[in-house]
């Protein structure tokens, strides 16, 4: 008895010595190429695919201060008729295996945009590395001149690129949300807008250049039709109720005493009402929130409660005009619903969405009747007088 229970004890910590003794299938990363960004261009009717890379010895503690590892990454590029083929070219010619599974970022130059990205998303969709959560972003130029800016602050260009996106400053959507917008019915899918902007760094101002979002990318389908500055892009937070952060300027009436009053957003929420009446579709937009002074650049005394109300007045014209401006270029310019009207009628009116407005929504979307009505509340003025 005690034989058989030494025996079984000596085969357990046998099995167990054998599974803990390494995994069948690991990787060294002295055998991969280790992708912290993809860029994708048009050229000469075929994809330019550019893959930033790292190089792991340059991005430890002791490789130097941040954003001063010239060589933190590097840059290889290849075209191929699909986004598959120009992958296995570069591959042909890398030592190292590509590895996906760090990139978050996803950079799409304008001319490959305009002539549609579903085979981008069907490519990262199937394939197992690309991160569906990675950051999707479009760019006015080439995408590979963003892949290959130098880094200010971090230890890569895409480390910054992903957390400027997550600052939420602009729009933030990853695939699989751009995805998802694709296949909604009634809404037409809407990423960040990035550049390289000038930006003056230890005093050598117009020479350097950062990172930027600049506004919005907008598309009709799966194709890109258009763009948006950065105050219409918050007009698109307004509207899809995704405003987290950002400060509103007004102006003071010269009889007032003159100068600007800044607030700081602290909290907000939009709904989307439609309504059907007479066969006519009309859509209230309901927007509320919640605002300290960040700065009274103004002689307006904002002890006095009727100021406050001014004020409040006054911000609620500016939402409303922000909004108003990213309507109408959505409405006469672009011809795209990118804020989920035509998905608020459907979720209310399901029958008459299938039946009468899915059909001809795009057309409808242009003609559509939209009342806004914002309510601002100034909680906070500070303690200065």
């Amino acid at each position: 008895m005690v034989q058989m229970k030494t025996t079984r004890i000596l085969f357990i910590f046998a099995m167990s010595v054998f599974l803990l003794s390494g995994c069948w299938n690991r990787i060294e990363i002295n055998d991969i190429a280790i992708v912290t960004a993809v860029g994708l261009d048009l050229e000469d009717d075929k994809i330019r695919l550019s893959l930033q890379v790292a190089v792991p010895s340059k991005l430890g503690p002791t490789s130097g201060t941040a954003g001063g590892g010239e060589n933190s990454t590097f840059m290889i590029s290849d075209t191929g008729d699909t986004l598959s083929e120009a992958y296995r070219h570069l591959q042909g010619k890398l030592s190292r295996r590509i590895f996906f599974s760090h990139s978050r970022v996803l950079i799409i130059g304008e001319e490959l945009a305009k002539k549609g990205v579903s085979h981008i998303l069907d490519f990262y969709s199937r394939f197992h590395e690309p991160r569906m959560n990675s950051y999707i972003m479009f760019t006015k130029g080439k995408a590979f001149e963003i892949i290959k800016n130098k880094p200010t602050l971090e230890s890569v260009t895409a480390e910054e690129t992903r957390e400027l996106t997550k600052l939420s400053v602009g729009l933030s959507i990853n695939i699989k949300e751009f995805l998802d917008m694709l296949l909604t019915e009634g809404l037409e899918p809407v990423a960040p807008q990035f550049a390289s902007e000038p930006m003056e760094i230890g005093g050598s101002a117009g020479t350097d250049k950062t990172q930027a979002i600049t506004g919005a990318a907008v598309f009709k389908d799966d194709k890109l039709v258009g763009w948006m500055n950065e105050s219409q892009t918050r007009g698109i937070l307004w509207l899809r109720d995704e405003m987290e952060i950002g400060v509103i300027t007004v102006k003071v009436p010269e009889e007032k005493g003159g100068g600007h009053i800044s607030t700081n957003i602290i909290r907000t929420e939009t709904q989307i009402v439609p309504k059907i009446k007479n066969g006519e579709i009309k859509i209230a937009v309901n927007t509320t929130s919640e605002m300290n002074v960040m700065e009274n650049a103004s002689e307006l005394n904002l002890d006095d409660s009727k100021n406050i109300d001014k004020l409040q007045v006054e911000i609620e014209k500016e939402v409303k005009d922000r909004i108003q401006s990213v309507l109408d270029k959505a409405k006469d310019d672009l011809g795209t619903d990118i804020f989920g009207f035509g998905e608020a009628v459907y979720k209310k009116y399901p029958k008459q969405w299938n039946d009468k407005y899915k059909k001809d929504w795009n057309e409808r979307f242009t003609e559509l009747e939209v009342s806004i009505h914002p309510t601002v509340y100034v909680r906070r003025i500070g303690l200065t007088k």
